[in-house]
Parts: C-alpha cells; sequence; structure tokens
C-alpha cells in the first residue's frame, strides 16, 4: 500500500496543548518567542514516525544492500565491489530476511530519530486533548495564527493503517510518514510541523505568531498568576483567557475578555 500524500494544513488557526508541570518552558515560548521541537522518540506513539518496511524477497534484500554499498564507496575498484557484493549475498542468505528486514528497520529509526516534530491541533476546545496533554484541564493550550514562513509548511496528519515501505522502491522514500498515523489517534485532529535533521531542536517565532493563550479551566490561581505576568512582560502583549465549562452546550467556552 502506497504512503497518502499529506495536504498542506489550511486551519486558521492551530493549538498546542501543554502540561503546566515546567512552566519555564512556557516562559520560554512567551518572552524569548522560542518553541522546542521534540524528537521523535519523545511523542506518545512509539511508531509515529516510523515507517513500516514491507516483506521483500532475499534477492530484493541482496540487490539494495549491493546498491547502497556501491553508492557509498564508488570509488573502489570493480573486483573489490564483487567481492563485498558475494560476502552480502552470503550474509543475506545465512541470516534471512526476516532477521535482516529487523536490523534495517532498527537502522532506519535510528537515522530518523534526528527529524524533529511539532504537533498541534485544529481546535482549542477538544475535552480529550485538555485529559490527555494538559493535565486534565490544569495546563494552558496556545493557539497560533496559520501565517508566515514557518506554518506554511505545516501539513493536516492523515489517519490510516501504517502504509508499508518497500525499501528497495526509491519513491516510497519520500517521507510522507512523517505525516500519517494510525487510525486511533484520529480523535486528535492534528497538525504537524516537521525538522528535518541537523537543524536544530528549537526555532524562533515571531511574536505575532502566537496569538493568544488560553488557560484550562482548573488551573490553579498561583500558576495563572505567573502566566498572566509574563504575558503583560512580552511586547507586543499576549492576549490570556480563561476557558470554562458551559453545562448546557457540555462543550468548553472561552471568557470574553483577557484576565489580569
Amino acid at each position: 500500500m502506497a504512503v497518502s500524500i499529506p495536504s498542506k494544513a489550511t486551519a486558521p488557526h492551530f493549538y498546542r496543548y501543554s502540561s503546566p508541570e515546567h512552566l519555564e518552558w512556557l516562559k520560554t515560548i512567551i518572552l524569548e518567542h522560542e518553541l522546542y521541537l521534540p524528537s521523535l522518540s519523545e511523542l506518545n506513539d512509539p511508531a509515529d514516525g516510523r515507517p513500516k518496511l514491507a516483506p521483500i524477497s532475499v534477492d530484493r534484500i541482496s540487490s539494495f544492500l549491493i546498491s547502497s554499498f556501491v553508492r557509498r564507496n564508488p570509488a573502489l575498484p570493480l573486483s573489490e565491489l564483487e567481492e563485498h557484493a558475494a560476502i552480502i549475498r552470503f550474509g543475506v542468505e545465512k541470516f534471512g530476511g526476516d532477521s535482516l528486514l529487523e536490523e534495517m528497520s532498527q537502522l532506519l529509526n535510528d537515522e530518523l530519530e534526528g527529524y524533529r516534530v511539532y504537533s498541534m491541533s485544529k481546535r482549542w476546545n477538544n475535552l480529550s486533548m485538555w485529559a490527555k496533554y494538559a493535565a486534565n484541564h490544569k495546563g494552558y493550550c496556545l493557539e497560533f495564527v496559520n501565517e508566515g514562513p514557518l506554518f506554511v509548511h505545516a501539513k493536516d496528519v492523515i489517519y490510516e493503517d501504517a502504509a508499508e515501505m518497500d525499501v528497495d522502491d526509491p519513491t516510497q522514500r519520500s517521507g510522507y510518514w512523517f505525516f500519517c498515523k494510525r487510525q486511533e489517534w484520529s480523535n486528535e485532529e492534528e497538525v504537524r510541523l516537521l525538522r528535518i535533521r541537523g537543524t536544530g531542536s528549537r526555532v524562533k517565532i515571531q511574536p505575532n505568531w502566537l496569538t493568544r493563550l488560553i488557560l484550562g479551566k482548573d488551573m490553579t490561581q498561583v500558576d495563572q498568576k505567573r502566566i498572566r505576568r509574563w504575558a503583560s512582560e512580552r511586547i507586543p502583549e499576549l492576549s490570556v483567557v480563561n476557558s470554562y465549562y458551559d453545562q448546557r452546550g457540555q462543550t468548553l467556552r472561552m471568557s470574553s475578555e483577557t484576565q489580569r
């Protein structure tokens, strides 16, 4: 099954739910305009961002490994290349396809670890997201406007069974699997940014890209006071609103005015 092609995220705003456990991280976002992008191993889903390798024949595994070796060693004499090719074929026959695919999968995952992912959602009032990622409404939610050079690269996550990647097919090395997750995560309505290896774990944002900070309905007064102080020190000042539960509508709503 081919990997689906993700589309550019078009929602007007993106939302990032967070716990109050490390509020100093939020202070950095507000006052230093800097985001931290987690690595794949820091994400909740152990399969997230990692392609599932499709089973292929022993002959194709040999061909793939030999081709890879030749690409990495273009200056070797033909006799040495042939010698290494024979060694590879022997090893593949000895250890078998399943064992080698498992090792290849581990090697691929190790290579992908340098990539960074910033996950957001398309709406702020997802009750399950507040419960799961924002300490059961004791945390907060960042609101970003979908503008600027950073968010132009944001893509909607596709929820479907993991596509199997044929390692011997160059057309399947697009990296689209970074934007695919299993159906069980679909309630998150995720949008994500991808940062390639070697570009660092932190990214600067323009102050106007962060448009509002929504406080959880059960956040402590102590945490609210700290956050509002940071927001008031920011240039331009950041809008901070409370959320509350509408019993009649059975949904979350925002307070109408910025609270100080």
